[in-house]
């Protein structure tokens, strides 16, 4: 029999937000929180999203106590989460001991509840799963709920005849799909059952495969017991089991961390690299306690330049060094159409920037094919093209343009003046409901532009990187659009709405949000934040 499972939440990650606009909205997209849950935990089994602040109080979860009147509960726990040592929110674990069709099964709940301002408004995400799991830790069922937005995204998943199948809903689109499943592969919890069944000892080393809800892919986490060494705890320090741990996505991107546990295996302490997140054990108390005073993760995540750049969205090429604590930039920071990346040393990079226009020379001589898939032309329960309103929108942007490039240009400018309120309270909405309630940031703009392009006949993606601000003499975290035009993917930013984009704009990534890349697609902001200096070396107009 295993040991009860204690669920920390050192899997986690944030993503962006932002937005910026020359009519006076400041949507600089800062850290959302949109990630702080993927490689956690993701949504409330059960029950409807929290709509209060008393509601997300994990006593008032219906759906819990209906778990505890109908199994033992085993242990719960608390546990304090950080950005920079300031406390952002808290998550709960609990671990039950159930009986189903006759045999005994441990349903796992955790959630996270996150809490920050940027640009001086509030920011909350709460993101949290429950899984059915078998005694040696065979996944039976699983429920996620992610309150990023106006609608909560909710999942339900099983396993059956060698696959896990999946039914995502948001904003009332249901999306179904399967994913390839092995007895080899855990449920969300599996890492911390495995160190409870059996903790690790110095020098030793463990791989385990398992389920990231929110992103719906089976991650490898690659573990090595180094030696115990003291760390700090609400009741003082204590010396706890260093453990290094690598988390390796199936699209090849890769997080560090590290956990500290107890002789029990228990994690007290852990840290992930994915925005410099840290999570404390502690009590109720402590772990509710966040104060008054927020983390701004607004201006507050800006990355200074040493000299201004003049006429920022006139400029048609640029060159910046950037450099990258821990990690090659090169291999961070993708190359294509309107970006080269050429590494210069182990942490430090130059990217070169390219306005593109269709029709126009320029552009990154070495960029490679890039031909659009069918989730780039299809909606998806986040890029939702197939929504009445959406199709309404994009019928009245494009009238009578039949050439690409004014179908584009005439959809940017309409998104642009559509969405007339800045919101930065909420993590992120999805195309139908920005088409049913205008407001919001860049991202916002952004999954609007990209649901409205499709409905045109546009293949179309989201981009995710930074932008620069002159009264900031910064850069600041961003998402634009890219269509797919004449051969190659060109940008959009309805929050400027200026035909394009110019050589202001360094790209972190970009997705189709289709599934899982809506999420990981992301990551690669997260890991960059706080990390990043950039120098501008060369400007043309």
């Amino acid at each position: 029999m295993p040991r009860p499972a204690q669920i920390s939440p050192f899997r986690t990650h944030l993503a962006p937000r932002d937005g910026i606009s020359s009519r006076g909205a400041r949507c600089l997209l800062a850290a959302r929180l949109l990630l702080a849950t993927c490689l956690c935990a993701a949504a409330l089994a059960g029950c409807g999203g929290p709509t209060s602040q008393a509601e997300r109080g994990p006593d008032s979860d219906a759906a819990s106590r209906a778990a505890e009147d109908s199994g033992r509960l085993e242990r719960e726990t608390w546990d304090i989460v950080r950005i920079e040592g300031t406390q952002v929110g808290y998550a709960h674990t609990r671990l039950l001991r159930q009986t189903r069709d006759g045999r005994e099964v441990f349903r796992v709940e955790a959630r996270q509840h996150l809490r920050v301002e940027r640009f001086g408004e509030p920011t909350e995400v709460d993101v949290a799963f429950t899984s059915v799991e078998t005694p040696d830790g065979k996944l039976i069922e699983l429920q996620t709920e992610m309150s990023l937005g106006p609608t909560p995204t909710r999942t339900a998943g099983r396993v059956d005849g060698g696959r896990l199948h999946l039914e995502t809903t948001t904003a009332g689109k249901t999306v179904r799909n399967t994913i390839p499943w092995s007895d080899d592969y855990g449920g969300p919890a599996a890492m911390e059952l495995s160190l409870l069944r059996e903790p690790m000892k110095p020098g030793q080393e463990r791989t385990v495969r398992s389920l990231e809800p929110g992103l719906n892919v089976v991650a490898t986490r690659r573990l090595r017991a180094t030696k115990p060494e003291e760390v700090e705890l609400p009741e003082g320090r204590r010396k706890l089991l260093r453990i290094d741990l690598a988390t390796l996505l199936p699209d090849g991107q890769q997080f560090r961390g590290t956990l500290w546990t107890d002789e029990d295996g228990d994690v007290l302490r852990s840290w992930t690299d994915a925005f410099d997140m840290v999570s404390v054990r502690a009590t109720k108390e402590l772990a509710l306690a966040q104060g008054e005073e927020l983390l701004d993760l607004g201006t507050g995540i800006a990355v200074k330049l040493d000299r201004p750049i003049a006429r920022p969205h006139e400029t048609v090429k640029a060159r910046y060094r950037v450099e990258l604590e821990g990690s090659d930039p090169a291999e961070v920071f993708p190359s294509g159409a309107s970006q080269r990346v050429e590494s210069t040393g182990k942490n430090t990079a130059v990217v070169t920037v390219y306005a593109l226009r269709p029709g126009r020379p320029g552009g990154n001589p070495d960029a490679v094919p890039d031909e659009p898939t069918d989730d780039d032309r299809r909606p998806n329960s986040v890029v939702q093209s197939d929504a009445p309103k959406v199709v309404e929108l994009a019928r009245d942007a494009v009238g009578d343009a039949e050439d690409p490039w004014q179908k584009a240009v005439g959809l940017e400018r309409f998104v642009g003046d559509y969405i007339r309120r800045v919101d930065f309270t909420q993590a992120l909405a999805t195309a139908a409901e920005v088409a049913d309630n205008p407001t919001g940031d860049c991202t916002e703009h952004a999954v609007l532009l990209a649901a409205m392009a499709r409905a045109a006949g546009l293949p179309a993606r989201a981009a995710m990187g930074l932008i620069y601000v002159a009264g900031e003499q910064s850069f600041l975290y961003h998402m634009w659009t890219e269509v797919y035009i004449g051969g190659r993917w060109i940008p959009l930013d309805a929050t400027l709405a200026r035909g394009g984009t110019s050589a202001a704009y360094i790209k972190v990534g970009h997705s189709n949000l289709e599934g899982a890349s809506a999420l990981s697609s992301l990551l690669p902001v997260a890991r960059v934040m706080r990390k990043l200096k950039v120098e501008v070396e060369e400007v043309e107009y």
